[in-house]
């Protein structure tokens, strides 16, 4: 534990999803990743709808104390070997993206966008004629989003009023974080348009490392920043309960969760410093062997413990707006020779230059 660490008065909390306050222990830990807290963390599993929840948690004056400055979410990927990898990586999710989204102008709303770095993803590799717009708490990196180009707010998505709608909302590794997911869930549905997608991307209670860490090192506990831990079941049952239908799932890769698994594991059987940092999530060496473990279980009919849950609201999308896609795709939207590409490659070189 490092001298800066400090003492958190925890709330105690309800489950989420069902409002009940009769659980169990399933997990308990520290903060093994940025040691910022000598507490010791407690996951619980609610006896009425089986949700895995952190109770007690600290409460939201202490949002600063447990996102340091030095934080993985707001420094990007800097392993020159990883970064460009992980860049190709989610550069493939946007074919899901056109596939479910279409062409043209769609609307797709990104909450959580940070500095706006998967919605650069979604401009080089998307449709050029979507527009990408972002939600973010943090100021300072909706500022950077918005120097990128980009339209980006700052707040909560629950207070976001749009009366336009979107077709797409994206949630990437969010929803664990918050304190009522629930209420969240609500606010996309309404956000919106009929046909729309929400597409969220959270840990999965489920895979090799969960089995093999369960209980107090799994990296996806993340103590004490993950509030909230869906298995498939429970986050499409929340979904459905607001109204949502379930378009697809799928399981993906979760590197992060292996090493940062076996960090912990190390780091609290008291081993060296140089062994306990060999296991960092940016690892090249780990990142091969656990994508290969990971893809294999994937594709052979397993659960990995990260998953993509898309939800669809019910309804029919614009006729209009599906026509002008596929214009757009009849023209040559989607010709890695015509317009729509050189329009995409003089995007990159203005990103490249802001």
């Amino acid at each position: 534990m490092t001298p800066s660490a400090a003492t958190l008065s925890l709330v105690e909390t309800r489950c989420a999803l069902c409002g009940g306050d009769d659980a169990a222990l399933e997990a308990s830990g520290r903060d093994f990743e940025y040691a910022t807290a000598t507490n010791e963390f407690r996951f619980v599993r609610c006896r009425r709808c089986d949700h895995v929840y952190l109770n007690p948690r600290p409460g939201g004056g202490d949002l600063g104390v447990i996102y340091p400055s030095n934080y993985y979410a707001y420094g990007g990927t800097s392993n020159p070997i990883v970064a460009p990898l992980r860049r190709r990586w989610e550069r493939g999710k946007v074919r899901m993206y056109r596939e479910l989204v279409g062409e043209g102008p769609r609307r797709i709303l990104d909450v959580g966008c940070g500095n706006g770095r998967f919605l650069e993803i979604l401009r080089d590799a998307g449709s050029p004629a979507w527009r990408l717009e972002g939600i973010e708490i943090d100021a300072d990196a909706a500022a950077a989003c918005r120097a990128k180009g980009f339209r980006a707010q700052v707040g909560r998505v629950e207070d976001f009023r749009d009366a336009e709608g979107f077709d797409a909302v994206v949630m990437l590794q969010l929803i664990e974080h918050v304190d009522d997911p629930v209420a969240i869930c609500r606010r996309v549905f309404e956000l919106l348009r009929p046909g729309g997608h929400f597409i969220v991307e959270t840990p999965n209670l489920a895979g090799l490392d969960y089995g093999a860490f369960r209980g107090r090192w799994w990296g996806h506990y993340h103590f004490p920043r993950h509030w909230n831990l869906f298995s498939t079941e429970s986050l499409q049952r929340m979904l459905r309960e607001q109204g949502f239908e379930i378009a697809r799932t799928e399981y993906l890769i979760s590197t992060s969760a292996w090493t940062i698994s076996l960090h912990n594991w190390f780091l609290d059987r008291g081993w060296p410093d140089p062994v306990v940092r060999f296991f960092h999530f940016q690892n090249p060496l780990l990142l091969g062997l656990f994508v290969l473990l990971d893809s294999l279980r994937a594709r052979t009919g397993g659960e990995t413990s990260n998953q993509r849950v898309v939800a669809r609201k019910p309804g029919v999308a614009d006729s209009g707006e599906r026509a002008e896609g596929a214009r757009v795709a009849a023209s040559g939207g989607g010709d890695p020779g015509g317009s729509a590409a050189r329009r995409r490659r003089a995007q990159r070189g203005a990103a490249e230059r802001r």
